[in-house]
């Protein structure tokens, strides 16, 4: 077989695959096939088995799409189910969670601890156990807003269709057998590390050595993907490719022969598979490692890319829809782009040059990938690889595996200190590091005209790097420059209520860079919760909602944070915001600091050097340039919701409205002072009855209703009362408890809403 054959192989599976399931993406993989195929003029039994690989594999993709449907049917009322648990189940804080199995179909299954007692007791249930529970069928929920990550697709591309919501768990029995000896393998030594290691090494060790990263405190984790570095806590080849090497070494030491190690270590990566959980870079690098091996006993000199491109094929073909997976689409990228410049690497004078020519590659490949997903990328990810990379490799994985296996046969004692210490130290670098300014250039998510730009002027410059000409890498960089100028001065404007559930948000994003606002940042309400109950990692709206969204659009700092009052649902996430983004003022209402989040959000400002003002009408500040007003509070005196910040403008040729909080006594005083049309009114106070009144309508009279309020929440917001008020007078309603995020995009005088669930 010719060498290199398998990459077109590969490519035909993928074009087949993404035909079905992406059709741009694929029509563009389909023309770099046959354009390979043709300029290299391969043989006519190579185009036809390409050809009969695209027809296969796009059939294949296509009954798998049409295959995903659900068995099971839900009930209105809680039922009993018997659940067969197959995977490790996660708690944290209160919460378990797990993928199972009722009835031979794959679910997620859920529950709340009431006690720590419970909890306990729950943390021996492992793979293998059977449970009878009692609990309700619903279904994932889908992404809300533009961009975000979507639950329900994670979720179906897995099997998975329904989550069991349990409200009692009646008992459960282990029923393991040996299928599970593996995972629970796994399970004990996740629990090893949590329990034996100190708190500070917990996370990074199960990371890498089991490829699980939920340990990782989100402050760390966000460090490290802020650096570019945080493909080191995923296994990759270089760790499967240490731990065989140290394997077959030992092996050989003990006695046995090169044929023996060989097949003891063929039959450790395919545990070794299982054991870290099925990652696709654990999968990727193992497989390869297996091929190579077994062409070498076979005398088929088969290359490096062949096995890729084999690994890559085969595991397409099991699981279409892995193409989703970033993890997967990261690991083979960048190991394609490695393999294929090899010869550059080789070339390369000095081992440090080939260093820095591996890092060059990995991080340029990196890069479509890397900000399709995350929107940002590390300004200084080449340099922090160069001092990571070695340092993980040969320093902290090497004492990870001695470490553990110190464990295993006893107490690790004072030979522990030296990982801790090391472990702290690099994480602290990274927080601090990852702190300088500058360190990420965020650039949004781009769209198919952009990152196909990318993907081509990647390619050459990988030419111009193999031939020593850098011409390309110029264009790159110019291409870049364009793309962050379109994110900044696009000719439209946008106004977006974003959901943030039981809360306030909105971003207006003026043209051409005239001006971005954000009115409020949405926040969820604490409750008390003991010691034992708290997560992990807890969920922030600001953090994993309003922020998140921010750099997807690409917008790197906003001109005024608006935060209309007092209330956590409108200002919890303001700080994640002020943190994250360049602010240039916040505006709060006067007296508003008496509440303390309000207060600890100035001195925060204050901190960052941020301007403060308290504003109410008629006061001017510098979004009137831009058409909005401030038109409430009409004193200085505040009363919680009836002093939120009114705006008040004319964008799109709209006349919009956005009322915070305001209630029945704001509304009146509003409307006994001002005569203002309103085409589009934010509905105040998410919908409350104790808002928009009829009067209030009488005078304002929209053409549409936005109302800002979490899907099934506690408050029964939007009132029944004040939805009929709004249809009696033909107003058009948009709520992002049904449609999610509403969006008005205009150009000039021209504008239309759109909502992200229609």
């Amino acid at each position: 077989m010719s060498r290199g054959l398998c990459i077109y192989l590969a490519l035909s599976v993928l074009s087949g695959t993404l035909l079905a399931l992406q059709l741009l993406w694929g029509a563009v993989v389909l023309v770099i096939l046959f354009l390979s195929l043709f300029l290299r003029r391969m043989p006519r039994t190579i185009l036809f088995i390409s050809f009969l690989l695209v027809i296969a594999s796009f059939f294949h993709a296509l009954v798998q799409e049409k295959n995903q449907k659900s068995t099971l049917t839900p009930q209105s009322e809680p039922t009993i189910h018997g659940v067969f648990i197959d995977e490790i189940p996660t708690i944290d804080g209160n919460s378990f969670v797990s993928f199972a199995k009722v009835k031979n179909e794959k679910i997620l299954i859920r529950y709340y601890f009431d006690t720590e007692e419970e909890k306990r007791k729950f943390s021996k249930v492992n793979p293998g156990f059977v449970c009878n529970v009692k609990g309700q069928l619903a279904e994932p929920r889908p992404g809300k807003n533009p961009n975000s990550f979507n639950y329900k697709d994670y979720l179906s591309h897995q099997g998975v269709y329904w989550v069991l919501e349990i409200q009692e768990f009646e008992g459960c029995l282990d029923r393991s057998s040996w299928k599970h000896a593996l995972t629970q393998l796994r399970f004990h030594g996740l629990k090893r590390i949590e329990q034996e290691f100190p708190p500070a090494t917990v996370g990074i060790t199960q990371a890498l050595l089991f490829g699980e990263t939920g340990m990782i405190a989100e402050d760390a984790m966000k460090a490290f993907r802020e650096l570019g570095v945080v493909h080191l806590l995923a296994i990759s080849g270089l760790h499967v490719g240490l731990l065989f090497a140290m394997l077959h070494y030992c092996l050989l030491r003990i006695g046995l022969t090169r044929e023996a190690a060989s097949w003891t270590g063929i039959m450790f990566l395919l545990c070794y598979i299982v054991m870290t959980g099925g990652s696709p870079s654990v999968v990727r690098a193992s497989f390869m490692l297996i091929i190579l091996i077994l062409g070498k006993k076979t005398s088929r000199n088969i290359g490096v890319i062949d096995s890729l491109a084999a690994v890559f094929l085969l595991i397409v073909l099991y699981e279409p829809f892995l193409v989703y997976n970033v993890g997967f689409q990261l690991s083979f990228a960048v190991s394609f782009s490695l393999v294929l410049s090899s010869r550059t690497i080789l070339q390369a004078s000095s081992s440090f040059k080939q260093m820095v020519t591996v890092t060059v590659v990995a991080q340029l490949s990196s890069i479509p990938f890397v900000i399709y997903h995350f929107y940002e990328f590390s300004l200084i990810g080449f340099l922090t690889n160069l001092l990571y990379v070695p340092l993980f490799s040969i320093i902290i994985l090497p004492m990870a595996i001695i470490t553990y296996l110190v464990t295993s046969v006893g107490s690790a004692g004072w030979s522990m200190i030296p990982y801790e210490i090391l472990l702290e130290g690099i994480q602290w670098l990274s927080s601090a590091v990852a702190s300088f300014p500058f360190s990420t250039l965020i650039m949004g998510r781009p769209n198919f005209v952009f990152l196909l730009g990318y993907l081509i002027l990647i390619y050459f410059a990988f030419v111009g790097l193999e031939r020593r000409k850098y011409l390309s890498t110029g264009w790159l960089f110019l291409f870049t420059v364009i793309h962050l100028f379109l994110n900044n001065y696009h000719p439209y404007g946008e106004i977006v209520f974003i959901d943030v559930g039981q809360g306030d948000a909105t971003l207006i994003d003026l043209p051409y860079n005239h001006g971005t606002y954000l009115i409020d940042a949405g926040g969820e309400v604490p409750f008390p919760k003991e010691k034992w109950e708290e997560k992990m990692n807890r969920f922030s709206v600001g953090e994993d909602i309003v922020v998140p969204f921010l750099k997807s659009k690409g917008i790197t700092s906003i001109d005024a944070l608006i935060l209309t009052h007092g209330d956590l649902d409108h200002i919890g996430g303001a700080e994640a915001v002020l943190n994250e983004m360049k602010v240039g003022e916040l505006l709060i209402s006067p007296g508003s600091r008496e509440k303390v989040e309000v207060d600890r959000m100035v001195k925060l400002a204050q901190e960052k050097k941020i301007s403060v003002k308290e504003v109410m009408y008629p006061e001017r500040w510098r979004g009137d340039r831009d058409g909005l007003h401030i038109v409430s509070p009409l004193d200085a005196d505040y009363a919680g919701n009836n002093d939120s910040i009114v705006l008040y403008g004319v964008i799109g040729s709209k006349k919009w409205l956005f009322t915070g909080d305001l209630e029945k006594e704001g509304e009146r005083e509003f409307v006994q002072t001002f005569d203002l049309p309103v085409d589009v009114l934010k509905v105040g106070h998410h919908g409350s009855r104790t808002s928009t009144s009829e009067a209030f309508l009488d005078e304002t009279d929209p053409d549409v209703a936005v109302i800002s309020a979490g899907e099934t929440n506690r408050f029964g917001h939007p009132h029944p009362e004040v939805v009929e008020r709004l249809k009696v007078r033909g107003v058009t309603i948009y709520s992002t408890a049904v449609n999610g995020a509403i969006t008005y995009r205009f150009w000039d005088k021209t504008g239309t809403f759109s909502a992200h669930r229609p």
